[in-house]
Formats: structure tokens, C-alpha cells, sequence
């Protein structure tokens, strides 16, 4: 696998969940990284990760918006399951984020083609 590109500063940690800074944050423009985990307790339970990127954004005419761009994921895994499943549906994941039907699909919410 590749390495992750994007350089991360680790800003809070609070057990099961963790902030990150990325490059060019500031407070009125934020550029975070949110990490959130859920362990699984015993047999038959799933773990769970979710992973959230927010950006500020401006508008055409510079002014900064109190929205945000958001993306996320949830990762969910039964704990007994096989690395190979997990493996396979992390491939498609991959190859659907990778792909330029995605990309559209941010600009303009069409489905994937």
C-alpha cells in the first residue's frame, strides 16, 4: 500500500477519538481530521471507525462560508470475520474513491456510472 501523503499534527486525544490539524489550518478556515473508533467487546461484535475531513471553504468573492466541506467513512467489520472480505470490499472502496465517476459525483451528485 502507499503511504499517506498528507502530512497530519495530532491536536486532541480523547481515548476513543482523536483531532488532527492538516496543512494550512487555521480557526476561521479549519482543516481537520476527525478519527473516531468503537472496539468491538466480544464474539459476534463488530468494530467501527469513522473518519471525517472538514474544510472551510469561501465563497467566489472570498468571504469564508460557516459551512464546511465535509467527507466520511465508516468502516464496519464483524471481529470474526476474514482479512480477505475485509480485503476485498477495502479494494472496491478504493477503486470507486479512485475513479473519475467519483470525482463527478462530488461536483455534481450523479450517480456512479
Amino acid at each position: 500500500m502507499a503511504a499517506m501523503t498528507t502530512a497530519l499534527t495530532e491536536f486532541s486525544d480523547t481515548g476513543n477519538s482523536r483531532t488532527y490539524t492538516s496543512t494550512g489550518h487555521v480557526v476561521s478556515k479549519p482543516k481537520l481530521v476527525l478519527q473516531k473508533r468503537r472496539v468491538p467487546s466480544g464474539d459476534g461484535t463488530v468494530a467501527e471507525d469513522t473518519i471525517t475531513v472538514l474544510h472551510g471553504c469561501e465563497d467566489s468573492a472570498g468571504d469564508i462560508l460557516s459551512s464546511k466541506v465535509g467527507f466520511s467513512v465508516t468502516i464496519r467489520r464483524p471481529i470474526d470475520s476474514i482479512s480477505a472480505d475485509v480485503s476485498a470490499a477495502l479494494a472496491v472502496f478504493r477503486d470507486i474513491v479512485a475513479g473519475d465517476e467519483f470525482a463527478n459525483t462530488v461536483d455534481t451528485q450523479e450517480y456512479l456510472t
